[in-house]
């Protein structure tokens, strides 16, 4: 093992949570933090997609894994983890699950929107506060709670997810703040367009403009990565962070607007949809 994999393992091991880690970007973390020593722990919905990036991992990098098959939406969802993870120290924390979609507000109903709030919000909290609270007792560990762009304003169409997003920035830099003495790092990922599943299905049903910047998960990674300790949150991606460069320089009004004509032609088919159908 490199010195850099040694020291990374020794800060951020021996095991790592990945929630929402069976493919996408959370995949790419299992990959990224299984390359590095570390061995993983696979939380979702899907158990063939679970197994076989466990099976993958092991023969690809030699590292144990553990899977759990869980909605994390689930009230029952941190009493689930922490029974399959008691016997084990998990040294590093990535939320990845989230509940997305582009759409007038009332296309939802309040139950999938208190639902989206679970996920988005009382997931993160609840596995930052249990498994934060040993690294911070073991003075060492490492978090990273993913977010997107849209959670750095208001964004029209994307509205509660949006400020669901907002949510876990604030948390994750606050925290960032608050870890630090402690030897524990803490990171809020702010990822743009992804070349993940959800996106692409999004991108195939909805006629996303061509064109658009996209980052492969493996970039998103990488760059959350290589800013963990150093900063509390990271924009992915030189283009995304040229674009919320411009919009801080816009009059909150227009920039909300700005969102709001983005989503509408590259995801709603080039007009504002009704409130009720």
């Amino acid at each position: 093992m490199a010195k850099s994999s040694a020291r990374f393992k020794e800060k951020y091991g021996p095991w790592a949570l990945i929630a929402g880690g069976s493919e996408g970007i959370g995949g790419a973390y299992a990959s990224a933090l299984a390359e590095r020593g570390l061995n993983i722990v696979l939380v979702a919905r899907r158990p063939e997609l679970l197994e076989s990036k466990a099976i993958k991992l092991k023969q690809q990098y030699g590292v144990e894994t553990r899977t759990i098959e869980l909605d994390l939406a689930s009230p029952q969802m941190l009493d689930v983890i922490s029974d399959k993870t008691n016997d084990i120290e998990i040294g590093f924390l990535v939320y990845n699950a989230a509940l997305a979609s582009v759409g007038a507000f009332f296309d939802s109903t309040l139950e999938g929107e208190l639902t989206r709030l679970d996920i988005n919000c009382r997931g993160p909290l609840s596995l930052t506060y249990h498994f934060g609270r040993k690294m911070i007792e073991r003075k060492r560990g490492g978090i990273i709670l993913m977010s997107s762009g849209a959670g750095l304003r208001g964004a029209p169409y994307y509205t509660h997810y949006a400020a669901t997003k907002a949510y876990d920035i604030v948390m994750a830099e606050s925290l960032w703040y608050e870890f630090r003495p402690y030897n524990v790092d803490v990171l809020a990922c702010i990822a743009g367009l992804t070349s993940s599943p959800g996106l692409k299905s999004s991108m195939e049903e909805e006629g996303t403009a061509k064109g658009a910047y996209v980052m492969t998960t493996e970039q998103v990674v990488e760059e959350a990565l290589g800013a963990l300790r150093k900063q509390p949150s990271i924009i992915t991606g030189k283009p995304n962070r040229r674009m919320m460069f411009i919009l801080g320089f816009m009059p909150r009004k227009k920039a909300v607007a700005a969102i709001g004509k983005h989503a509408i032609k590259n995801f709603l088919g080039g007009k504002s949809p009704p409130q009720f159908q």
